[in-house]
């Protein structure tokens, strides 16, 4: 009788584009390490995951750095740029393009029609608190994007599938006191008002183990919370429906990662549910999990 495997065939190869990520990353950090001002391999980072996404997704999403455009007369934000914009490659126009200088074409700003727009990703380097307030703070002006669509033939709101995201390359706090600190730095996003549809951040690496990553999210429950102060989570709120929430993950793992990315596709798909997105690239050889400082 064959022995069970616990691994599908392929999931190295699948890890590896993971590996491959976080080399060139790496890469562009030591080429900035001698910067006075070290934001060089922050902004490689956002390009670095726009290919990341282009080569996994299907193609009839585009991945663009760029704008959304509102038809909305009572838009009164600025014109945001977004690090990633997931968008409807197949009906989507594109409003207008702007060059980013010493790019290739497909690095080029698009503008895109709020209606198309799929999802919107913040990119930051590392998990901070500093790093995750930025990226809630830009992740909060979307609200201005969120309402009802009274006509279907002229839409001025995003509309369903829609989520927003975060990713950041590696966690660099240095204490567990720290690392509650840049948690709670997500619970504005988790209950604002318009809700955005946030489904959470991925952290490609952590600090402790570097195979493992961290697909951090938010748990709610009926009653009091005592389990934030035994795991790594972040501080207990109310969520807007009355419940107790808490957000982060129980722990670091290999299978952090292909657990985010296909349930990132379902969102984007409309078809996320309860059940696991995938079982493509999961690891069942190496289940055990980590924490950053337990």
């Amino acid at each position: 009788m064959p022995t069970k495997r616990l691994k599908h065939i392929g999931v190295d190869s699948f890890f590896a584009e993971r590996k491959k990520l976080l080399d060139a990353y790496d890469h562009a950090k030591q080429q900035a390490s001698e910067d006075q001002v070290k934001t060089d391999h922050g902004i490689a980072g956002e390009a670095l995951v726009r290919d990341w996404l282009r080569s996994f997704l299907p193609q009839r999403f585009g991945v663009c750095k760029g704008y959304i455009i509102t038809p909305n007369l009572d838009y009164e934000g600025e014109l945001e740029e977004w690090d990633i914009i997931i968008y409807d490659a197949i009906e989507s126009p594109i409003l207008y393009t702007r060059e980013i200088k010493g790019h290739h074409e497909s690095e080029k700003r698009r503008a895109i029609p709020v209606e198309y727009v799929r999802a919107v990703v913040e990119v930051k380097a590392t998990l901070t608190p500093a790093m995750v307030k930025k990226s809630t703070k830009k992740l909060l002006k979307l609200q201005q994007f969120i309402g009802v669509n009274t006509s279907d033939a002229y839409p001025i709101y995003l509309c369903h599938p829609f989520v927003c995201t975060a990713i950041f390359f590696e966690t660099n706090v240095r204490d567990l006191k720290e690392y509650r600190r840049a948690l709670d730095n997500f619970i504005p996003v988790l209950n604002s008002i318009p809700t955005l549809p946030f489904i959470g951040a991925l952290v490609l690496r952590s600090q402790r183990e570097r195979s493992h990553s961290g697909y951090l999210q938010a748990m709610q429950s009926e009653q009091q919370m005592s389990w934030p102060d035994v795991f790594e989570m972040s501080s207990e709120f109310q969520c807007p429906n009355g419940t107790c929430g808490s957000f982060g993950c129980l722990s670091y793992g290999v299978n952090s990662y292909p657990t985010y990315i296909f349930d990132f596709l379902a969102f984007i798909n409309g078809s996320k549910t309860n059940r696991a997105s995938s079982l493509y690239g999961l690891d069942f050889a190496n289940p055990q999990g980590s924490r950053l400082f337990h």
